[in-house]
């Protein structure tokens, strides 16, 4: 059964469109955090209260570079 669905040209795209951006986004986050870590900023602060719109930045460059790898 497996066979057949991944046979289908929709559903194995956005399988793999999906796997890529959760793994991009992931990375992206991680790298954001381990640098305020290192510039010394406590990353509590910027993912709860003033981060806001750094993580809905990471999210659409996240869709960007997914969108450059899957196509």
């Amino acid at each position: 059964m497996w066979k057949a669905v991944t046979k289908i040209p929709f559903i194995n795209h956005k399988a793999r469109w999906i796997g890529w951006f959760v793994s991009t986004h992931l990375v992206l986050t991680g790298a954001i955090l381990l640098v305020l870590i290192a510039l010394g900023i406590n990353p509590t602060l910027m993912v709860s209260v003033i981060g806001a719109p750094l993580w809905i930045a990471v999210a659409f460059a996240s869709k960007f570079i997914t969108d450059k790898i899957t196509s």
